[in-house]
């Protein structure tokens, strides 16, 4: 992947061509299943929801790569607060419900837009049109 395919360019301005593509290489072999889903979705609404998610699993590692390169990111994902200190300033967040294997993309929201995708694959649920 090239910058000019990579949908949050903006988000990373300083990274290379290099980087990004290494980030969508090792996002490629993590969450390999999703270049298969959506498979009775026509198209071209199959391949964009592919692309669409695989360009957030790169966002998604490379913001927790290299947190200091992005610009325009919301610092807590969006995530719900689950408690909140004034005085010793201590925030919790709640995390999105996630199998396992894929609570990890909580972690910003890149990864939870993603994760919501992944979640609501028709392959999921056995629902086929």
């Amino acid at each position: 992947m090239t910058r000019q395919d990579f949908k949050y360019v903006n988000n990373f301005p300083t990274l290379t061509d290099e980087q990004i593509n290494d980030a969508y290489e090792i996002v490629s072999v993590m969450f390999s299943g999703v270049m298969q889903g959506w498979r009775r979705l026509p198209e071209p609404i199959r391949t964009d929801k592919r692309t669409l998610c695989m360009n957030l699993l790169t966002a998604w590692y490379l913001l927790d790569a290299n947190p200091q390169s992005a610009t325009g990111v919301i610092g807590n994902g969006g995530m719900a607060l689950s408690s909140k200190s004034i005085g010793g300033t201590s925030l919790s967040f709640s995390d999105m419900d996630a199998q396992e294997g894929v609570k990890q993309l909580n972690s910003n929201v890149f990864g939870q837009k993603a994760l919501m995708m992944i979640q609501s694959m028709p392959e999921r649920y056995s629902i086929y049109a």
